[in-house]
């Protein structure tokens, strides 16, 4: 899945929220830039930390920390230091604590990061003004207006659980009537963008699409943004309800067609789409942008094992062994078996990975890790087999992967999409490989998470195009709406 689903890569990695920016306060001294990077098993975790004098006094600082790779941009620190000798800061929403002693040469700094029980060691090189604002990552792709369609703020409800939903509405300029598609995200809490690492994935999707015709409703998740409920407590079919409530707004929206309404979601989303075209014969055509055709215990294990082969830092040897750990962990939490022996498993699987310390310590991190595996979405996750649901699917759908997705393994996924859907005797499905893209379906190198914040482009323009064609071809204002046969990529 996206960033938002446990993929155990580093079970003890940091776990980071994102929290708003903070405006420097300059006083007597200038602002401070120091770039740094957490040395984790395996990876390293990159960040900026900068400092601003609060007030008069140039004794006391400010500090605003950014970790692109986990959607962190301008988090205010507490507990700052920063004497020439020492720079300290403490990221309280996670129990952060970073500590370093600034060399003799003025311009580098070695310490550590506290986290969980664990300790790790960390880098940090004084930027000036100038390399601080170059290593802001540029986003060549965000759309700026003026916007050749229109664009409405929107809220509507979904009846069933009880939730009112923000979001936004792109319409294209003309009569129409149009066809029209609803947003679905990755799992955790997300914006109405999907907003990730400084990029806007639907907001890019939403304007290419709405520019070629086809209407797009994007909304925030539950608890985000204007819309209500609690996504804590909230599984995959709550979600298929939210885009189900979606796509009846949308048949009430004047110049867009009823009847040609459909569902795109990434990652989890891509799980969401066919719940709700299995549900509503309302749903015109699913797209599914990495989504999967395994159940999710079998994506997380291949997904770890994937990203761990991509640091190149373990042997084949060690890679099988952190994956029957990884599996032992799955199956432990699915089957519920006894606490202590979920956190055996997990201890093992972390240990498997690199993490050290005494036995009171990995305790401690072991056990904070696997609160996060008994949320309800994640249990429902994990159990959920994509394929009974697919099989209910015979409207058109389209399903993309790209070759270098580490977080959904393209081939076995992609096979299993294919094989469901022929058995649900869906005669209208595409399913396409695009060579060279990561999960975030970008152009890259390795598909590792760490390159997903260097990267400029923000979705693949190959990608908006096959998008555009396959759904303007079937349900587009001059289509005739005709079905065309199962095609694979």
């Amino acid at each position: 899945m996206n960033r938002r689903t446990p993929s155990f890569l580093l079970a003890i990695a940091i776990l980071l929220a994102s929290s708003s920016l903070v405006a420097s306060v300059r006083g007597a001294a200038p602002d401070e830039h120091w770039k740094g990077a957490v040395n984790l098993p395996g990876t390293e975790l990159p960040f900026m930390i900068h400092f601003a004098v609060d007030g008069p006094s140039a004794d006391t600082w400010t500090a605003r920390l950014d970790i692109p790779m986990q959607g962190v941009t301008g988090a205010k620190m507490v507990a700052v230091i920063n004497d020439g000798k020492e720079i300290a800061f403490t990221f309280a929403q996670v129990g952060a604590v970073f500590r370093a002693t600034i060399n003799e040469d003025g311009q580098t700094a070695t310490g550590t990061l506290r986290q969980s029980g664990q300790t790790f060691p960390l880098t940090l090189t004084r930027l000036t003004d100038e390399e601080a604002a170059a290593a802001v990552p540029k986003r060549p792709q965000t759309p700026q207006p003026p916007f050749p369609y229109e664009v409405r703020e929107v809220t509507y409800k979904n009846e069933v659980d009880g939730i009112t939903i923000a979001g936004t509405l792109t319409i294209p300029d003309g009569e129409g009537p149009f066809p029209a598609v609803v947003m679905i995200t990755g799992s955790g809490a997300q914006d109405r963008d999907e907003a990730i690492m400084g990029h806007q994935p639907f907001w890019v999707i939403a304007d290419h699409l709405s520019r070629h015709g086809i209407a797009v409703l994007r909304s925030d998740d539950r608890g985000v943004g204007g819309t209500g409920g609690n996504i804590g407590t909230s599984t995959s079919e709550n979600f298929a309800l939210d885009a189900l409530a979606g796509v009846t707004f949308l048949k009430s929206i004047d110049r867009i067609n009823p009847a040609h309404i459909g569902v795109m979601g990434h990652s989890e989303g891509g799980i969401i789409g066919p719940i709700a075209a299995a549900q509503s014969k309302d749903v015109a055509f699913v797209v599914m942008l990495a989504g999967t055709g395994l159940p999710g215990n079998q994506i997380l294990t291949m997904q770890s094992r994937l990203m761990l082969q991509a640091t190149d830092a373990f042997t084949d040897e060690e890679l099988d062994d952190m994956t029957a750990k990884h599996r032992a962990l799955m199956e432990a939490v699915i089957n519920d078996k006894p606490q202590e022996e979920q956190l055996e498993a997990m201890i093992a699987l972390i240990q498997s990975q690199g993490a050290q310390g005494d036995e009171a310590r990995l305790r401690q991190a072991a056990a904070q890790q696997l609160v996060g595996l008994h949320t309800p979405w994640f249990k429902y996750f994990l159990s959920y087999d994509p394929r009974p649901t697919l099989r209910q699917v015979t409207c058109p759908v389209l399903a993309l992967n790209g070759s270098l997705d580490l977080q959904v393994p393209p081939d076995e996924d992609l096979a299993e999409i294919d094989k469901a859907l022929t058995e649900a005797g869906n005669r209208d499905f595409t399913i396409t490989k695009l060579e060279g893209l990561n999960h975030l379906f970008q152009h890259a190198k390795t598909g590792s998470v760490s390159e997903y914040a260097t990267i400029e482009e923000t979705f693949s323009p190959e990608a908006l195009d096959i998008i555009t064609r396959w759904t303007n071809k079937r349900f587009g204002v001059a289509s005739d709406g005709a079905e065309t046969p199962a095609t694979v990529q």
